[in-house]
């Protein structure tokens, strides 16, 4: 984790009685948060960008799927589920992100008030997120392994039943990891950032 300090110094700087003619003003200050929210955000934004992508090409391959075999009500039935597991999550995920990098238009706002905001807003997300992974690791995974095996496999998965259960537990383990280190890099990192730039602006209050 990236230290604080030269914030912090910047700010208690800027505290400082004007007789110790410090160069910087709050302005400066300001400044120097700004451009650490800013990079926190980015951070998070990298996470929207590969979700969103991730969830189109899903819609997509489950409508291709669902088309292509119509015939067969399992793997229809299955890619229904994975996208509808899917809207609730998207529609949230647009509503919390499009609040996070709305434009501030309100000039009297201070940079204390903004980072409280967007502070608040990720936290909400994050535990959705978590929330629905508990949801969507399991559903994920039946979903994949049972469209592949109904597909590839003779017989379908009546007749693959043991190769079904051991590329389910496969599976879940490799969504789990994935979404462990999604979580902690796009998520608690940030999180904790936001917090750490919180508490050195009170401390200077």
């Amino acid at each position: 984790m990236e230290t604080f300090d030269p914030v912090r110094n910047f700010w208690q700087k800027n505290t400082e009685p004007q007789s110790s003619a410090s160069p910087l003003t709050k302005e400066d200050v300001e400044k120097v948060i700004r451009a650490r929210i800013k990079k926190e955000k980015k951070i998070v934004a990298e996470f929207f960008w590969a979700a969103l992508a991730f969830q189109i090409f899903l819609y997509s391959f489950a409508s291709y799927l669902f088309i292509r075999f119509w015939g067969d009500p399992l793997v229809i039935g299955l890619c229904a589920a994975g996208a509808l597991l899917y809207i609730p999550f998207t529609i949230k995920m647009m509503q919390k992100f499009k609040a996070m990098y709305k434009p501030v238009t309100d000039t009297t706002v201070d940079v204390q008030s903004l980072t409280s905001k967007q502070y608040g807003l990720l936290t909400q997300f994050f535990r959705f997120k978590k929330g629905f992974d508990l949801v969507a690791i399991p559903v994920n995974s039946l979903v994949v392994v049972g469209v592949l095996i109904q597909i590839y496999m003779p017989g379908g998965i009546e007749a693959n039943l043991t190769q079904a259960i051991i590329g389910f537990v496969i599976m879940m383990l490799v969504y789990a990891t994935a979404a462990w280190y999604e979580n902690n890099k796009h998520f608690v990192k940030p999180l904790r950032q936001f917090q750490l730039i919180l508490e050195d602006m009170k401390k200077s209050d």
